[in-house]
């Protein structure tokens, strides 16, 4: 029996998509589970040559080394300033978007043309005009200075994101709940941002990844043991006179845990939060 071209063609389109997948999976996997099985190497056993993949032996004396360092202290404050900010941008940027989305007034499109160059500035060009704000009004070394320049910084894209998704929302049901009594405000509140869910879950992914990692704003902005983030802390094992390999590499696996669970199971509200605002955005 002659087997079906079609058939055969998709049969092999198909295993290829799938030797292409396999490759990218294992190119981006491989540099990850290469410092998750080291980070569980003792110390002796990280650097020798030549390398082993798999440790002969399997301790936590490096986790045990960050915890003990203070880790979870500063795993904390990147918690407590990665929530707000998210808290904040995301309130700021519900409201800026909307207007701009439903209301026409002067500047409009220029603020739009605004906000999209402002997303194009380099963060380490802002550092020292930054870093001479925060200090007049007495925000430098804080919780508050953080979360005010990661607001500022990633509110442009918030804005983009949300705008682009309330011009997908049909109007017609904003205007059902106006009859129905709700004010502008208690429009957005209980019918518009219940349903851009997918946008504000993708918008607060960005925010958490660039709050969560950020080293350079960091380090610049704050001195003091306690408003350290964990990236800052992660950096001192780079040492001056030695790297410190073992809690470099723990230290680097707990930064990742929380971002990989959250995206996990956050990731279907992400892709259509991504994508639901680009046929009108």
């Amino acid at each position: 029996m002659k087997a079906n071209p079609y058939l055969r063609e998709a049969t092999q389109r198909a295993t290829i998509r799938t030797i292409v997948n396999a490759i990218i999976v294992v190119f981006a996997l491989a540099p990850i589970l290469w410092g998750v099985l080291s980070s569980l190497k003792p110390t002796n056993q990280i650097l020798e040559v030549p390398p082993r993949f798999i440790p002969r032996e399997v301790t936590l004396e490096h986790y045990s080394r960050v915890i003990g360092d203070k880790g979870l202290f500063y795993l904390g404050n990147s918690a407590l300033i990665s929530a707000i900010t998210i808290v904040v941008a995301l309130t700021v940027g519900a409201l800026a978007a909307y207007a701009m989305a439903r209301y026409q007034f002067r500047g409009r499109k220029v603020l739009m043309v605004f906000t999209i160059g402002v997303m194009s500035i380099p963060i380490a060009s802002l550092l020292i005009p930054t870093f001479t704000l925060l200090s007049v009004i007495g925000l430098m070394n804080t919780h508050a200075g953080l979360i005010l320049l990661y607001t500022a910084y990633q509110l442009p894209i918030v804005i983009w994101m949300l705008y682009g998704y309330f011009l997908s929302l049909p109007v017609e049901i904003e205007h059902a709940a106006r009859i129905d009594g709700y004010t502008a405000l208690g429009t957005l509140r209980r019918v518009v941002l219940p349903l851009s869910k997918p946008a504000l879950v993708a918008a607060a992914l960005f925010v958490l990844v660039f709050a969560w990692n950020d080293f350079v704003v960091a380090v610049t902005m704050t001195s003091s043991e306690s408003v350290r983030t964990f990236p800052v802390a992660v950096y001192f094992y780079l040492g001056f006179y030695g790297r410190e390999w073992g809690p470099l590499l723990a230290s680097s696996v707990i930064s990742i845990i929380p971002i990989i669970a959250i995206f996990i199971v956050l990731q279907r509200y992400f892709i259509s939060g991504l994508t639901g605002g680009g046929v009108k955005g």
